[in-house]
């Protein structure tokens, strides 16, 4: 039902933040229970919230309920009015339903079976699942009398999971036949021990050579995989070739999906799909192995409610329950960046085309003198609190924010890689740039190489540049037969024969 509550009316608000909620292993009838929590201004009653990731009936929903504690204080049955809601990035309420007056006695939940549809929250990530994370509001209000004063609690999961990204390259494609496997093997980054072997083959169906892959599990902690894969054609572009999630229990010896695109399909169009008859996929495969962090991050009393709603932080606020959500991370990074993720004290935007983020300009000038510079003027942004920069993607300003506050690179690969240096470039945060000309120099390809190549071109960047160059000298037969470096000389002609001289000096 729609929300009527007044926007000033006292409550308790405890939010829920699931981090990598779509990498939990529940399944339908499952559910994930996020931390207990007292509510002081209401009897000292002892609530959680429950969530079904894929439903409590059908894996169509998810399910959200509030639930009394059978431990709880307070009365064996107590009223109350409550607002269940998911929230985007800036706070603001992305979804909302309420119960009125609804009797709660101990160890006795309510809510929603078919809260919100599972595919409408996946079909806009960016709005609800941003860094992957899901943010639940619980609003509690009293159904007779009033709360006195308001109060907040942030409670934190986070679902442990390890992500591969790799290119697999299928030699001499046309020759590949049914009965033959070829196996491609992935360690853990962390102890290098053995995650997944996997086994692609080939299967006739109906006259059609379907590509299948099987997963063979070697590591029992794991409990979910995901796992999604592309074609990468002789211009550069992914063919998407479908995607498969799979559950592993101890007695799971392995699990098997085939690609949307059949060897027939391939073969109809191997001058785009088969350069030098290699077939590249690039897969993106993501590991859970379940909860490895729950826990109550902060609880707060007294506080107005703009506080609540706009992270104005007033004085005197009684604080308690505080708890590391993480002991092996810095304290002033991890501090930094729940400043940053949880809007605190925020008084900048940085919006983009498609997305605006929420930033601090002392964090800002402090590592960029672009931003020192833009905030010592008198220019028009510093007025309107705001920064447009509609010539990079919304991840890649992510990405930017997440090494400002916290010296931190998340996984790359190499578009990503690439878009991060040139933001680093504009913005003149030259440790950022160091690291991403690093990753490039490491990642260099056959597919990536004439692209890496022109973007050191345009920044000037010598050693960068003299690296590329250098592997693709090595490389000279593989990369000057392809469709990419065709291209690359019709629209470079001067970059590529300045390359392609090299050879013949000393």
């Amino acid at each position: 039902m729609a929300c009527t509550f007044e926007k000033d009316e006292k409550d308790f608000t405890f939010i829920w933040i699931l981090e990598n909620f779509e990498y939990c292993d529940q399944k339908t009838w499952e559910r994930l229970k996020s931390p207990t929590f007292i509510v002081d201004t209401i009897e000292r009653t002892k609530w959680s919230l429950l969530i079904y990731p894929r439903g409590q009936e059908s894996n169509k929903w998810i399910s959200l309920f509030l639930r009394r504690e059978e431990d709880s204080k307070g009365p064996e049955s107590i009223e109350v009015d409550y607002e269940l809601a998911l929230l985007a990035s800036d706070d603001s309420v992305l979804k909302s339903l309420c119960i009125r007056k609804h009797a709660y006695p101990k160890n006795h939940g309510f809510g929603f079976p078919e809260f919100v549809e599972r595919e409408s929250v996946f079909a806009k990530r960016l709005t609800f699942l941003p860094r992957r994370t899901l943010t639940i509001r619980c609003r509690m209000f009293k159904s007779t009398g009033e709360i006195k004063r308001n109060g907040k609690c942030i409670a934190r999961t986070r679902i442990g999971i390890e992500e591969k990204k790799f290119l697999w390259k299928i030699q001499n494609f046309n020759a590949f036949h049914p009965g033959r496997k070829l196996t491609f093997k992935l360690k853990s980054t962390s102890d290098d021990k053995p995650i997944m072997s996997l086994k692609l083959s080939l299967r006739k169906i109906g006259g059609s050579s379907e590509i299948f892959i099987k997963f063979v599990p070697s590591n029992k902690n794991i409990l979910f995989a995901t796992f999604k894969s592309s074609l990468v054609d002789a211009k550069g572009n992914y063919v998407d070739c479908g995607q498969h999630e799979f559950w592993i229990s101890p007695t799971t010896e392995s699990e098997e999906y085939s690609l949307t695109l059949s060897k027939d399909t391939v073969m109809k169009n191997k001058c785009l799909y088969l350069p030098n008859n290699v077939l590249v996929l690039y897969c993106e495969q993501i590991f859970s192995s379940g909860i490895v962090f729950e826990g109550i991050e902060s609880t707060s009393y007294g506080c107005p409610s703009s506080f609540i709603n706009s992270n104005v932080v007033p004085e005197n606020i009684e604080t308690t329950c505080v708890k590391k959500p993480d002991s092996d991370t810095s304290d002033l990074k991890a501090d930094l960046n729940s400043m940053l993720q949880h809007n605190v004290l925020c008084d900048v935007k940085l919006k983009t085309k498609s997305e605006t983020f929420s930033a601090h300009w002392f964090i800002l000038t402090a590592r960029s003198p672009v931003f020192r510079a833009m905030f010592q003027s008198n220019m028009k942004e510093k007025a309107k609190d705001r920064i447009d920069i509609v010539d990079l993607e919304p991840d890649t300003v992510r990405r930017l924010l997440l090494y400002l506050y916290t010296d931190t690179l998340e996984e790359l690969h190499w578009e990503a890689a690439s878009d991060l240096y040139v933001a680093a470039e504009k913005y003149q945060i030259l440790t950022l740039k160091n690291k991403c000309s690093f990753f490039l120099k490491a990642n260099l390809s056959l597919i990536n190489a004439c692209g890496i190549l022109l973007l050191a071109d345009l920044h000037q960047d010598k050693e960068l540049k003299s690296a590329v160059q250098n592997f693709i000298l090595k490389n000279d037969k593989s990369i000057i037969n392809s469709s990419e470096w065709k291209l690359f000389m019709e629209t470079n002609v001067h970059l590529a024969a300045e390359t392609m001289l090299l050879r013949f000096k000393e």
